[in-house]
């Protein structure tokens, strides 16, 4: 973490959308078949199996732990050092945070709220990067960013730190609106 003044982080977590959501489902359907394997189990061998069921239960709960993991996603943005940093973070074994947009704040055209006063630049980019933790966000926020003839416009979400730290770096181009955090 930074000492300095002009730093700001902020993490969300990913709504489960798309395919993250398939995904979810996917993994309580699975823990709903291993529970019934395991009564059906329990049934056949009639009731006999009442250690072997704790064990299953134990087994069960170390396989949510582990398992969920893989489907819970954060976001992280992170103002420093006059850069708007971008990281995914999964919570899966041995995962780290992947960055998956570092620019300078000050080479971003124009940081503005994601709204119908902003949809001409934010819809007509090149390319378009969504990093929001949820796409009906209030706080959303977009940074276009023009390079080699192609505009390439990331979609994040902020705080008032963040915000003052963008204008700090990027007075032109920033608007400031008013945010919940």
């Amino acid at each position: 973490m930074e000492d300095s003044v002009n730093y700001a982080e902020y993490t969300v977590a990913k709504k489960p959308e798309g395919s993250n959501l398939k995904k979810r489902i996917g993994l309580i359907v699975l823990y709903v078949l291993y529970i019934t394997a395991v009564v059906i189990l329990t049934i056949v061998t009639k009731g006999g199996g009442a250690m072997w069921g704790f064990l299953f239960f134990l087994l069960f709960i170390i396989i949510v732990f582990f398992s969920w993991k893989l489907v819970k996603e954060d976001r992280k943005y992170e103002c420093a050092n006059a850069k708007l940093v971008i990281s995914e973070l999964n919570e899966g074994i041995g995962s780290k945070p992947r960055v998956v947009s570092e620019e300078l704040i000050s080479a971003y055209s124009i940081i503005a709220p994601v709204n119908d006063e902003y949809k001409d630049q934010w819809s007509n980019a090149d390319e378009t990067i969504d990093y929001r933790g949820d796409s009906k966000s209030p706080d959303s926020y977009f940074a276009r960013l023009e390079k080699d003839g192609k505009s390439k416009v990331v979609m994040f979400e902020v705080t008032n730190k963040m915000l003052k730290v963008m204008k700090f770096y990027n007075s032109k181009g920033t608007v400031v609106t008013t945010v919940r955090r």
